[in-house]
């Protein structure tokens, strides 16, 4: 139950935990399938910025005294569905790339929400630097994985 900001930052944060740790997979995933080499580094890339990104968010846990715990996003599990479902029924390789790249764009439009309530929550709690500098270097590359996820629209 969510009584209070505390309660709802510790809600959030574990989403956006269980996301990017979903995201390790699915990146490798999505490189794999890729045709376009620009899309697999890409990816490649993002992957590497994730296990980086979960390395600086895990601490933010001790902060608060909280445990990782795990809530399931269904947001990430909808686009992931809907790019599966799309690429099942697409011929041309090419056009599973773009529908990858959409799912990019998407993904990271959905890290950059939860990290801005994140980042609004811990405002209103005036929670210490060692909480908020994290989450603002996380949005900061998030919104730069953003910019080259829309790059890969050219694909």
């Amino acid at each position: 139950m969510i009584e209070n900001e505390h309660d709802l930052f510790i809600r959030t944060l574990r989403e956006f935990y269980h996301i990017e740790r979903e995201l390790e997979d699915l990146q490798s995933e999505l490189a794999d399938a890729a045709t376009d080499e620009e899309l697999e580094e890409f990816y490649m890339a993002h992957s590497e910025t994730t296990t980086e990104q979960l390395g600086r968010i895990e601490p933010i846990f001790d902060a608060i005294e909280a445990d990782p715990g795990v809530i399931e996003s269904d947001a990430l599990d909808a686009l992931r569905s809907e790019r599966d479902d799309l690429v099942g029924d697409i011929e041309d390789p090419v056009l599973g790339d773009l529908v990858d790249a959409e799912l990019g764009r998407s993904i990271e439009r959905l890290e950059i929400t939860k990290l801005e309530t994140l980042l609004a929550l811990a405002d209103r709690m005036n929670l210490p630097d060692e909480v908020v500098e994290p989450l603002e270097t996380t949005k900061a590359e998030a919104t730069t994985g953003l910019e080259r996820a829309q790059e890969r629209t050219e694909v």
